[in-house]
């Protein structure tokens, strides 16, 4: 009976966390980020391209928003795509995000960020 409780909970905690087999390293996803080579594309194109490695999308874009890089300032367009890890408490979260000139729509950008923990 001992045998079959310790069996039981190590099982549930397995299934529970699964961090071990489902969460990316930093390197690891910036290397799959570098693989949506999405730089010149519009971002339909963009999102396509981050759903078929199964990023899911935010419906909308982020229009105008200020963005400062390198000391310059200037409005971008944000989409903003994410995945998760398969546990059920506090899952990792992998960002992809799309920045593109408002004017053509182009993505001029393109990065990457995890939180660690994305409870509730």
């Amino acid at each position: 009976m001992n045998r079959i409780s310790v069996l039981l909970i190590t099982g549930l905690s397995l299934t529970l966390t699964s961090c071990g087999f489902t969460r990316a390293s930093e390197r690891g996803h910036a290397r799959e980020v570098s693989k949506i080579n999405a730089v010149g594309v519009s971002l339909d194109t963009a999102r396509e391209m981050a759903v078929k490695k199964g990023f899911l999308c935010d419906q909308s874009v982020d229009r105008g928003r200020t963005v400062v890089s390198g000391g310059i300032t200037r409005k971008t367009d944000i989409l903003s795509c994410h995945k998760k890890s398969l546990e059920l408490i506090c899952p990792q979260r992998r960002y992809v995000i799309f920045n593109a000139y408002p004017a053509t729509g182009k993505v001029y950008y393109v990065g990457g960020r995890i939180t660690e923990h994305s409870c509730f």
